[in-house]
């Protein structure tokens, strides 16, 4: 129940994606890797704790979400307002302790995530570039909390890669659970669109994004190691949802009372 509640993995990669932006930061201290990695894992806990609460409703007219600890009834809104009330002044704190501005940039994500993306969703697919920019800031925590500056071309890089990368994969998601989407009554202008050139544009998208990784090490604006790791990386979640279309989609198993 906690694990759903908290969604870890997505937590944990918001938090590795910081680490990544407090690593390529010239002259951090390693002083301030335990608060910034805490800091950013209980902020996106308390996102997606808050998102949860925000769409229990939703949550229960889809198969992929029906049994999460809300919409099944485990839980009551109020206790899980509070714990995410915790968690995100837990998480602004040690953000604070390591930089101000990675505090500032910690409630920009949520911004966009909680106060954009999440209540757009029921009106237009055009939610997913906040839900986007929130997913780019996160490098950008560990960056500003290593002491770099927000203006920086290597920043701006690593959260223009990670935001245009982010585009395909949801696309792909959403073709998956299309069916789902519809009777939540979320992204209503995604069934306007036709799945062939569509998936087309996704795998097009997706190998342009991973030529540009590589022709950025040759220009010397990203290590190689790093270039050829998001060469690959770029292609893990269209290849996972591409598989997954070919499958169908099981009902979750139904949560005994």
């Amino acid at each position: 129940m906690i694990a759903a509640l908290l969604r870890v993995r997505l937590c944990f990669a918001v938090a590795a994606a910081a680490m990544v932006g407090w690593l390529l930061c010239p002259g951090t201290s390693w002083a301030i890797a335990l608060p910034l990695s805490i800091g950013t894992l209980l902020l996106a806990m308390a996102g997606t704790m808050l998102n949860q609460v925000q769409e229990r409703h939703s949550d229960a007219r889809m198969l992929r979400t029906r049994n999460r600890p809300l919409p099944a009834g485990q839980l009551l809104p109020r206790t899980v307002l509070i714990a995410a009330a915790i968690a995100c002044g837990l998480g602004l704190a040690l953000l604070t302790i390591c930089d101000k501005r990675s505090a500032l940039a910690g409630v920009a994500a949520l911004i966009c995530y909680n106060g954009l993306y999440t209540p757009l969703k029921r009106h237009t697919a055009l939610a997913l570039l906040p839900g986007a920019c929130c997913g780019s800031l996160a490098p950008a925590l560990g960056w500003l909390a290593g002491g770099g500056q927000i203006s920086d071309h290597r920043l701006v890089l690593l959260s223009g890669l990670l935001l245009l990368w982010q585009l395909p994969h949801f696309w792909l998601f959403a073709l998956r659970h299309q069916v789902d989407l519809q009777e939540a009554g979320l992204f209503p202008d995604l069934s306007l669109q036709p799945t062939g050139p569509l998936l087309g544009l996704i795998f097009l998208w997706t190998f342009a994004l991973s030529v540009a990784n590589l022709l950025l090490a040759t220009l010397n604006m990203l290590p190689e190691w790093l270039a050829v790791l998001l060469c690959l990386a770029v292609w893990i979640g269209p290849l996972k949802h591409w598989r997954s279309l070919q499958r169908p989609i099981a009902a979750p198993a139904t949560i005994a009372p």
